[in-house]
C-alpha cells in the first residue's frame, strides 16, 4: 500500500480582490480551491516556488491565503500567504513551532525544512 500524503493544501480565503487570471492560473486556482495533497514537504515547497504558482499569486500585494494541514490530522494547520518575494507561513494556532508564529521564506529549501519541522512537531504533540 502507498504511504498516505504528508500535507494538504487548499484555498482558505481571499483577503483582497482577485486579479484577472489567465486561463491556466484560473484552472490552477480552481484546483487549489479543493483539497490538494503532497507526499513530502519538498513536494509542497517545490510547488509553492513554481513559475505556475507564482503566476497565479502574482507579484503585487497578497490577495489569497492558503491553508496547509497535516493529512492525518486536519485540525493541525498553518496559513500560507504568497508574497511578492516569497511565502509567509503563519501559525494561527500559535503552536510555538514557528518562531514568532510567522516566517517569510524566500526559497524552496527553507520552506520545505520549516514545513517538515512543523509537521513532525505537531504530530508528536
Amino acid at each position: 500500500m502507498d504511504d498516505p500524503p504528508l500535507l494538504t493544501m487548499t484555498k482558505s480565503r481571499e483577503i483582497d480582490n482577485q486579479p484577472e487570471l489567465s486561463p491556466d492560473s484560473s484552472h490552477l486556482f480552481e484546483t487549489l480551491s479543493g483539497l490538494c495533497s503532497f507526499h513530502t514537504s519538498e513536494d509542497l515547497a517545490s510547488f509553492l516556488f513554481t513559475e505556475m504558482f507564482r503566476k497565479l499569486v502574482g507579484s503585487g500585494e497578497p490577495w489569497v491565503v492558503f491553508e496547509v494541514g497535516v493529512y492525518l490530522d486536519h485540525t493541525k494547520i498553518v496559513e500560507v500567504i504568497p508574497v511578492h518575494d516569497g511565502i509567509t507561513i503563519a501559525d494561527s494556532s500559535m503552536s510555538g513551532l514557528i518562531p514568532d508564529h510567522v516566517v517569510i521564506v524566500k526559497n524552496q529549501e527553507d520552506c520545505a525544512e520549516i514545513l517538515q519541522k512543523w509537521h513532525d512537531n505537531v504530530m508528536n504533540e
